[in-house]
C-alpha cells in the first residue's frame, strides 16, 4: 500500500513538472485531462443505465395481455 501512495505521490509530481514546461504542456496535458475524464463520465453513465434498464421493468403493474 505504501508503494502505492509513493507511486501517486510520483506521478502528481511529473505531471506538475510536465505542465509548467511550457503553457502548451499545460493546455494539452488538461484537454487529455477532459477527454479521459468525459470519457469516463459517459462510459458510466451508459452502464448504469444498461445496469438499470437489466433491473427495473418497463411497465410496472400487470403483464402483457393473453390474445386469443
Amino acid at each position: 500500500m505504501a508503494g502505492l501512495v509513493q507511486n501517486v505521490i510520483d506521478m502528481v509530481n511529473l505531471f506538475a513538472d510536465v505542465a509548467t514546461t511550457s503553457p502548451v504542456s499545460a493546455v494539452l496535458l488538461l484537454f487529455g485531462a477532459a477527454f479521459v475524464g468525459v470519457s469516463v463520465l459517459v462510459f458510466g453513465y451508459l452502464a448504469i443505465g444498461g445496469i438499470g434498464a437489466a433491473i427495473i421493468p418497463e411497465r410496472p403493474g400487470r403483464g402483457p395481455q393473453q390474445r386469443g
